[in-house]
């Protein structure tokens, strides 16, 4: 009874570090998929997140403006062809 219970533990120790590694994977992904949304204010250098600060404006140029908030400045941004955003730094 007790190799038994031995056994299974070992057996659930080993399920427990895949799944420990399978998170670390995801997690990882998760932050890499995050990070192309952060951008540096090229006004305060402060870094934040584009989807919570977008505000969208003009009905002729469908552009997506940001406005950071720190110091208010307001940008457009524009996507880029492996799925992320740059500002318009002009």
């Amino acid at each position: 009874m007790q190799d038994e219970l031995e056994r299974r533990i070992d057996q659930l120790e080993e399920i427990i570090f895949k799944l420990e590694e399978k998170i670390a994977l995801l997690e990882s992904d998760v932050r890499l998929h995050l990070k192309r949304y952060l951008i540096a204010c090229p006004v305060c250098h402060k870094e934040f997140d584009l989807l919570v600060n977008h505000y969208s404006i003009g009905l002729f140029d469908n552009l997506v403006h940001v406005k950071c908030p720190h110091c208010n400045k307001s940008m457009p941004v524009v996507d880029q062809e492996n799925g992320g955003v740059r500002l318009v730094i002009d």
